[in-house]
């Protein structure tokens, strides 16, 4: 399985976070791994996706996370180093 890496930075507002998130697992992604940060105004958040089929394509979901409001901006991290998964990290 191939992971996706994307950078997304938007305005912190409430629910902002939340409906990201929705938008990416609607769209047929799993999110593997985040990193975010946030001075209180504005937050970025680079995560390791892996799609649930191998038709979803990445610049497609992009495009989609771009119409939210909150978003400012999104990036396909191609060069960048990966994010590692870490399996079995948290459990219900």
């Amino acid at each position: 399985m191939t992971l996706e890496h994307i950078r997304i930075e938007f305005a912190c507002a409430e629910g902002a976070l939340r409906r990201t998130l929705g938008v990416i697992e609607a769209r047929g992604f799993s999110v593997r791994s985040m990193q975010m940060g946030s001075d209180g105004d504005a937050a970025v958040t680079t995560l390791a996706l892996a799609p649930l089929d191998p038709f979803r394509k990445v610049e497609t979901l992009l495009r989609q996370l771009e119409r939210l409001h909150e978003v400012e901006s999104t990036l396909h991290l191609t060069n960048a180093p990966p994010i590692a998964e870490v399996p079995h990290a948290a459990r219900a």
